[in-house]
């Protein structure tokens, strides 16, 4: 709801997942810096150590997704951060009002919104655990918004519900009927009695230039709007972690917008609020049309994306017909900061780069393989205090022979791969270097929740 986490997302929330960038792209998922890898699973706490030795260093966040469902119930082991981040917006620009016909459409759009809360099912009831946004798109209570608001998956402090809360107060709880972990949205079903209002998909791609507004619940506002006009179509991400062939816009979105509606003046939905970004520049497209030939100022600083619906489009098709699209999963977590370099590291952990595995999930491919937690042992000295930290982890350096010097490495090539398929890994332990095989699983059912 927050890869993450609009990156972990996300950042997502995540999430999905997932989280780390570089000095040349200094954009973040919105819930900030959370455990990723291929799944959100709780990690180790670090141990306090000696002011004079530091940790693994910190690296600048990537794309932010809107994942605060597992930001919010995961312990966070954030690094240092890196100095390129003094450099780096703090936080999204102030939302700005639709007009005229923009502002009517958004009128009319928000009866269809909903705030969508997760909580913790049973008797561990209480306040929500992640807020997101999302539409309904037929009568019946059927409803779009951004898989990683309702991603649930290595949440483990309690069972989670999600909850559609309407213009009017009513709460419904929501079923998922359908999803695509790559294109991030989800289709779900409202538990209703009776028929809702709904916004109808737009038939066609949106042009660049077309002026739209956001309907969100950023910021502590209750399904507000956050009106801009696209600038981009076919965003790639540049991370596989985060939707590609998005639609970019000048809307200022915030966590808490996750999932959400982009409505034009006509009053159709166009897209799916996804993620943001701090470096638009960065991110590549396909279908790139140049300003000069547009009347468009590219946005320079900051700009958020939306994956595109259109009412016959195959992905809206596959969701309506209830398919499930997961993504492939070696099941280890991940924290921004763990990608290991031997030349920058204040300890060895081999000779070879590669991302660190931070925790491994129970019963999930990794573990059957034998990969083995990040650990921190403290030793002190005869009066009980600590003088030195000992760290051992496994270091996944290639896959099937690909190096992987970096987790965004690591994601593309899993990701390039298919649930059940068998791959070999890579690992450093220490001085060794194992060769361990495992077969891919969905990562919904190795970081399922309780």
């Amino acid at each position: 709801m927050q890869r993450t986490d609009v990156g972990a997302s996300s950042s997502h929330t995540t999430g999905m997942d997932d989280e780390r960038g570089t000095p040349r792209d200094p954009s973040r998922p919105l819930d900030g810096d959370r455990p990723d890898a291929e799944s959100a699973y709780p990690v180790p706490a670090p141990v306090e150590e000696p002011p004079r030795r530091r940790g693994v260093r910190g690296v600048t966040v990537a794309l932010m997704a809107l994942l605060l469902l597992v930001a919010t119930v995961v312990p966070r082991m954030v690094p240092e951060p890196a100095p390129q981040q003094a450099q780096v917006q703090a936080s999204p620009p102030a939302p700005v009002a639709p007009e005229g016909a923009l502002a009517k459409a958004y009128e009319l759009a928000r009866p269809a919104t909903v705030r969508v809360e997760a909580r913790c099912a049973g008797m561990f009831r209480g306040g929500p655990i992640g807020v997101g946004t999302g539409f309904f798109v037929s009568p019946e209570g059927d409803l779009l918004t951004a898989y990683h608001v309702i991603d649930a998956s290595g949440v483990d402090a309690c069972p989670v519900q999600h909850v559609a809360v309407t213009e009017d107060g009513r709460e419904l709880n929501l079923t998922l009927t359908g999803f695509d972990a790559y294109f991030d949205v989800a289709w779900m079903q409202a538990a209703t009695e009776g028929e809702v209002p709904y916004l109808t998909l737009a038939g066609d791609t949106p042009r660049a230039g077309t002026e739209v507004v956001a309907i969100g619940n950023s910021r502590g506002d209750f399904l507000a709007p956050r009106a801009g006009r696209i600038t981009r179509l076919g965003v790639q991400a540049g991370r596989a972690n985060f939707a590609s062939d998005t639609i970019e816009l000048t809307a200022a979105v915030a966590p808490g917008d996750s999932g959400g509606p982009v409505v034009d003046a006509a009053g159709r939905a166009v897209g799916v609020v996804s993620y943001i970004s701090f470096a638009p520049g960065s991110l590549d497209t396909e279908r790139y049309v140049p300003p000069f030939l547009r009347g468009l100022n590219l946005p320079g600083s900051f700009a958020s994306y939306a994956v595109p619906v259109r009412a016959n489009g195959e992905l809206v098709r596959a969701l309506r017909a209830g398919e499930q699209r997961d993504v492939p999963v070696i099941g280890f977590s991940w924290r921004p900061g763990f990608d290991y370099a031997p030349e920058r590291s204040d300890w060895s952990f081999g000779p070879r780069p590669g991302p660190v595995v931070v925790s491994v999930a129970p019963g999930g491919p990794a573990d059957e393989a034998g990969l083995r937690s990040y650990r921190e042992e403290p030793i002190r000295d005869s009066e009980g205090r600590v003088i030195e930290v000992e760290r051992s982890g496994d270091v996944i350096t290639a896959v099937d022979g690909e190096p992987t010097p970096t987790f965004d490495a690591l994601l593309s090539v899993v990701r390039a791969k298919r649930i059940g398929e068998s791959v070999t890994l890579s690992v450093q332990r220490g001085r060794a270097t194992l060769r361990l095989e495992l077969t891919l699983g969905a990562r919904r059912d190795v970081f399922a929740g309780p």
